[in-house]
């Protein structure tokens, strides 16, 4: 049971980031909300309060790398651990040729899709330690070909971060800590609509459905990490 917990959600202002921290508020004791957009996470946290769950709100551009290490700071003062983490946060900007891409898009992507990531678990690391049970869950791309037209930037950094959690994960396998990777399938939101506009309906799956399979893999009867699980 996910009860009484102290969580952190980035990418917490819509879609699977809003969606889990409802779902997490209602047995959570605290949850920190980060995203970029300060009016949709109060969003967030209207919608979260219902459950009498406690949240901090955190408009936080993570690409500002210098303000992670603030925020470990700030967590560590109030609460001194985080047992559950959950990463939304990421961006695929637009899809296009690696020629075309230009160089301040690659670099953004590569910062917010890994550099971000490493940076938070550098931060966050010791206040996991501090956990009983730290559960940790990265949402992520299997990627498991290579050469995709047009996803050069996007699957560069989805690689590059399955091998760092991976790493991570096989470093930390003495410690409680359990942290994998997630791919979820296609639901209806901003990020299909830009990446397959042309998408059937049809084949989209519910976000409460995704939700719902994420939730299950942060429970305390999780014993892999490092892998990368699905919605199946």
């Amino acid at each position: 049971m996910l009860r009484n917990k102290i969580c952190v959600v980035t990418g917490a202002s819509s879609n699977i980031g809003r969606s889990v921290a409802i779902e997490l508020s209602k047995t959570a004791q605290h949850i920190y909300l980060i995203g970029r957009n300060v009016n949709a996470l109060e969003e967030t946290s209207d919608l979260i309060s219902i459950n009498s769950c406690e949240a901090t709100i955190v408009p936080l551009d993570l690409t500002k790398f210098e303000l992670i290490d603030e925020l470990g700071h700030s967590i560590y003062k109030k609460h001194h651990r985080i047992d559950i983490y959950v990463s939304c946060a990421g961006m695929i900007k637009h899809l296009s040729p690696v020629t075309s891409i230009k160089p301040k898009d690659f670099e953004e992507i590569i910062n917010l899709n890994l550099i971000s990531n490493y940076r938070l678990l550098r931060s966050f690391h010791p206040l996991f330690l501090a956990s009983s049970k730290p559960r940790a869950l990265i949402i992520s791309k299997n990627i498991n070909h290579s050469g995709s037209q047009y996803w050069g930037a996007y699957n560069s950094t989805m690689l590059a971060l399955n091998n760092l959690i991976k790493t991570y994960a096989n470093e930390n396998k003495q410690t409680s800590l359990k942290i994998n990777l997630f791919e979820p399938p296609l639901l209806e939101s901003n990020f299909i609509n830009t990446t397959s506009p042309g998408e059937d309906k049809k084949n989209l799956i519910e976000l409460n459905k995704v939700v719902t399979r994420i939730i299950s893999c942060l429970g305390e009867n999780i014993i892999e990490t490092g892998e990368i699980f699905n919605f199946s």
